[in-house]
């Protein structure tokens, strides 16, 4: 089992040349910063698109909510950046080096399911059973809860997860604050549940891609 991270930015057409050229900026970097951690194959198609293939399927929710964070708490463009992301869980039956020329049932229950997303949302499609029914459930709280957040707050969760987990100072250094900032944030955002749910994720499709 593969995962296969699909996202359209939101608005794109109707973004100020600045901020579409900033939000593919963003997408760039970090797609190189999931090849490096992750081992994760990706590109930008379609100029506000994104495709990521990841062999080690665990990482692919970390880096859905890490990009949509990013993307939405960045303060360079004139309104926040959303994206739509659906990570799809299956199979692959072409290998290529780029998701453009790979084939399976990850990449169209990721496409499809990016379809069906309400825009700016996450959400996960797999073709298991009622364990992944169960785990769909628990996404769809959990993009509830990243909908709700502010730009403030989506900036300490891309670093809460980024850093993995970090303590509540080592993070106030890395953004330059007080510690009690930091603790503030992280239970206004509900970042205990945030991480049980990356945790859970994590560990039981580690399992399951061995």
């Amino acid at each position: 089992m593969i995962a296969v991270l699909t996202g359209d930015l939101v608005d794109s057409t109707a973004m100020p040349a600045k901020d579409y050229q900033c939000a593919v900026n963003i997408m760039n970097d970090y797609l190189a910063k999931c090849q490096t951690r992750f081992a994760a194959k990706g590109e930008i198609y379609r100029g506000d698109s994104i495709q990521l293939i990841f062999k080690q399927p665990q990482h692919a929710m970390r880096a859905a909510i890490e990009l949509r964070s990013l993307l939405f708490s960045t303060d360079a463009t004139q309104a926040p950046l959303g994206i739509t992301l659906s990570v799809g869980l299956g199979e692959q039956l072409i290998d290529g080096n780029k998701p453009s020329v790979s084939q399976g049932s990850a990449f169209t229950l990721s496409g499809r399911g990016l379809d069906s997303t309400p825009s700016g949302h996450i959400s996960l499609h797999h073709e298991g059973g009622a364990f992944y029914d169960a785990l769909v459930l628990a996404t769809q709280f959990l993009d509830n809860v990243l909908y709700s957040h502010t730009q403030k707050q989506a900036r300490v969760l891309f670093h809460y997860l980024s850093m993995n987990f970090p303590t509540h100072t080592q993070l106030a250094n890395a953004l330059s604050t007080s510690q009690q900032n930091v603790t503030k944030h992280l239970a206004r955002i509900g970042a205990d549940l945030i991480k049980a749910y990356v945790v859970f994720f994590e560990e039981k499709l580690n399992k399951e891609s061995d």
